[in-house]
């Protein structure tokens, strides 16, 4: 049996017999069925242009169908049927957005990555967060020329409102809405693709620690300086480190083309010091050595917070 009610948004209440007009309905389905509610706390907002809007609702077992009305205010100027569409467009995008895309993004890993584990989707949605979070940072800094997503939501949906006055949420996104399911894909592939990279990251570390621990210590203290494009090793003294291995391993890195921060770490892992301290400058920009080496070497490892070598870069060299 069909259940029909009636809500007004504004205290006027629509006398019998004046003309109303008719702008759309939008279907929710059963797991959609809390958009209702946001629906009728966001529409109410539209009560500043002056319309008097109402809502037909017909609820069935597996439906609910928001028939939306206004009455006609001749004094008015602007086109309201196209602001309550592009008001619309705007709350439907958020739902999607936000209520709908993370449940649409675990469907597309359990059916194309079948073979992760709970745990490992769960990792690969929280990297999907992390590049959603990046691109929005960098379309509100102007870095990115592209339309946002939201954006191109909103298009969509008052593309699809021009010509159509029934909106099913659920339908809309299924059938109509490819290119943002196709984004989503390639959104999960890059979440993919720095979910193995993180794991792989994580399995060197875990291999790095365990050469840390199994080394004697060949030294108590170490500093690590920047200077000249390079990195500089200290001893407790202030004296630049002279080791006939380290050269070696220097050498034999260079001509194996291995990054100069592999390099700095084979050398702390070979002097396996009982504490470390890193001396980095404001115009050193090397988090992500630096964040290998806390990994590696634990409670060993303490950044400066500033002393003389950090700001003058002079140390007694022998």
């Amino acid at each position: 049996m069909n259940i029909t009610s009636y809500y007004t948004y504004t205290t006027n209440t629509v006398a019998e017999g004046v003309k109303k007009m008719y702008l759309m309905t939008v279907v929710l389905t059963e797991s959609l069925k809390f958009v209702q509610n946001i629906l009728h706390e966001q529409i109410k907002h539209l009560e500043k242009y002056k319309m008097h809007i109402q809502n037909e609702i017909n609820e069935t077992m597996n439906n609910i169908e928001i028939k939306y009305i206004i009455q006609p205010n001749n004094d008015l100027d602007y086109d309201f049927e196209y602001i309550f569409q592009k008001y619309m467009a705007n709350i439907v995008s958020n739902v999607i957005m936000n209520d709908m895309e993370e449940k649409i993004v675990y469907k597309i890993l359990s059916q194309e990555y079948y073979y992760f584990s709970l745990g490992e989707r769960k990792s690969i949605i929280e990297h999907f967060k992390n590049i959603k979070e990046d691109e929005a940072r960098e379309y509100e800094q102007g870095i990115s020329v592209n339309i946002s997503t939201k954006g191109k939501l909103i298009e969509e949906i008052m593309s699809y409102l021009k010509e159509n006055t029934i909106l099913n949420i659920e339908g809309f996104v299924r059938f109509r809405l490819k290119n943002y399911i196709e984004e989503l894909k390639i959104k999960i592939d890059r979440s993919v693709e720095d979910f193995l990279m993180e794991k792989e990251y994580n399995e060197f570390i875990r291999l790095l620690r365990y050469f840390v621990e199994i080394q004697e210590a060949k030294i108590h203290t170490v500093h690590v300086l920047m200077k000249d494009g390079k990195y500089h090793l200290y001893d407790s003294r202030n004296i630049l480190i002279q080791n006939e291995y380290l050269d070696d391993l220097a050498s034999d890195m260079e001509q194996k083309d291995i990054s100069y921060d592999d390099l700095l770490i084979s050398s702390l892992i070979t002097l396996a010091p009982k504490k470390i301290i890193l001396h980095v400058s404001s115009k050193i920009h090397k988090k992500e050595i630096i964040r290998t080496i806390q990994n590696v070497f634990g409670d060993r490892a303490y950044i400066c917070s500033g002393c003389e070598l950090c700001v003058s870069q002079q140390i007694k060299q022998e």
